[in-house]
């Protein structure tokens, strides 16, 4: 089983991507809400997208907040894209803040044993690859979801039917074969996750 804790390189991948690479990063730009644009909701922590969690699971992962404060993150769920957009500006206004300390609590408590779960769910046979492509996987679920419906999936549908034959190769193209979503988007953060995630896949090869 390699989901326990996530290898040092994927630690490394996730925190690039999603807090800029780490602490001081992040206490000077993410500590308080903040939207990555697209279909994302209000954003904070090491990558905890508001929009796509329940309230009951948020209410879980911000506890330590005050209780108006907990029950305004609760109003974040469901709200992305445009929405999410404009309650992030709300929940900025409220003065929201988590400290690195606490964002790296909820990463090891919440985030990463409830990613792995989905992730391996998704994809029966995750947990046999070498760690660092499990970590890769996980990465992508925990930017994409689990959903393998329709044609912006179809790669991820892919993904699922390699794993088992544990074709890093051909896994780590159809990896960076997902760019087409995202080209020509102003999203260039994603385009370089991608292939981050892509030759973290190849290099167990």
């Amino acid at each position: 089983m390699n989901s326990t804790k996530p290898s040092e390189k994927t630690l490394n991948l996730l925190l690039e991507y999603e807090v800029g690479g780490g602490q001081s990063f992040y206490e000077k730009h993410l500590s308080k809400f903040t939207w990555p644009k697209g279909a994302s909701g209000p954003t904070i922590a090491i990558g905890i997208d508001c929009g796509y969690y329940s309230p009951s699971e948020l209410s879980q992962i911000f506890s330590f907040l005050p209780e108006d404060k907990v029950k305004l993150i609760e109003g974040a769920s469901g709200k992305t894209g445009q929405k999410g957009k404009e309650y992030t500006v709300k929940l900025r206004e409220a003065g929201i803040e988590v400290k690195w300390n606490q964002a790296v609590e909820i990463f090891d408590n919440f985030t990463w044993p409830k990613f792995t779960k989905l992730a391996e769910k998704t994809f029966p046979n995750l947990s046999n690859l070498h760690p660092d492509a499990y970590g890769a996987i996980v990465s992508i679920v925990f930017n994409r979801g689990t959903c393998l419906s329709g044609d912006s999936r179809r790669e991820m549908r892919t993904i699922k039917t390699l794993i088992p034959e544990k074709d890093y190769v051909r896994i780590s193209d159809q990896i960076r074969n997902m760019k087409r979503l995202w080209v020509g988007k102003d999203l260039d953060g994603l385009l370089k996750r991608r292939d981050a995630e892509a030759d973290l896949v190849r290099s167990c090869a």
